[in-house]
């Protein structure tokens, strides 16, 4: 629920993607998002720093800057 009202911010089109006005409600839905996220992983026995690491790396394999730069094609389509 909390990630889809920080999403509800943004409706990812057009002029809907400027934060001009809603910083604050930004910063609300996205602490609730980060406090969730944190809880889960603690709750999972999960490392966050660690899990980010290793996503960082595996989008890195499937999106090479060569290919991915500047595209928004899932990476089998690349």
């Amino acid at each position: 629920m909390e990630a889809a009202e920080l999403l509800e911010v943004f409706q990812w089109s057009g002029a809907d993607v400027s934060n001009e006005g809603k910083q604050e409600k930004i910063k609300e839905e996205l602490a609730d998002v980060v406090n969730y996220c944190v809880l889960m992983a603690d709750a999972c026995g999960l490392d966050l720093d660690e899990i980010v690491r290793e996503k960082i790396k595996v989008n890195a394999r499937k999106y090479p800057v060569e290919k991915a730069k500047g595209k928004s094609a899932k990476y089998d389509k690349l």
